[in-house]
């Protein structure tokens, strides 16, 4: 589920990932290795980021921070009114915190670009449709990197 968060975190900046140190932990022997990941990671622009996944909690916590220069942007998975979903706060450098919360829509938004995606694929009335590029085989894969990156054994 990993790679995932890390597609999150990839759109969240914007901006590609192009260092990161990290340590990964293996907490609950009932789940497979790593249940822990705390990463720190350098974007291209050198602004720097945190990332904290935990799944082997009773409350799993998913947490992106950013720090920039205009400012902190984090999003935090969570509930709200018995809710699923992010919890988005930003603290501008010169002004109070603002904060907002999107509830969880699973990959509902995703499927339906997809589908949109293939359909206009084969409809032979539709010429020079362009699928959503956060859907191609090579975001997919920068997703992975970034995880293995973390993951990476370090001596």
């Amino acid at each position: 589920m990993g790679v995932h968060f890390i597609a999150g975190l990839r759109m969240i900046v914007g901006c590609e990932i192009k260092t990161v140190s990290s340590i990964a932990r293996h907490v609950d022997m009932t789940l497979p290795p790593p249940d822990n990941l705390s990463a720190l990671f350098q974007l291209e622009n050198g602004v720097a980021g945190v990332f904290v996944m935990v799944v082997s909690a009773t409350s799993p916590k998913i947490f992106w921070r950013v720090d920039g220069t205009k400012g902190t942007l984090q999003v935090e998975r969570g509930n709200e009114s018995g809710r699923h979903g992010y919890l988005v706060s930003f603290y501008p450098a010169d002004g109070e915190c603002q904060k907002k919360f999107y509830p969880f829509s699973g990959v509902t938004e995703e499927l339906k670009s997809f589908i949109h995606d293939i359909s206009q694929s084969v409809n032979k009335d539709v010429a020079g449709h362009k699928p959503d590029c956060r859907l191609s085989y090579i975001e997919g894969a920068r997703d992975i990197a970034v995880l293995e990156a973390m993951l990476e054994i370090k001596c």
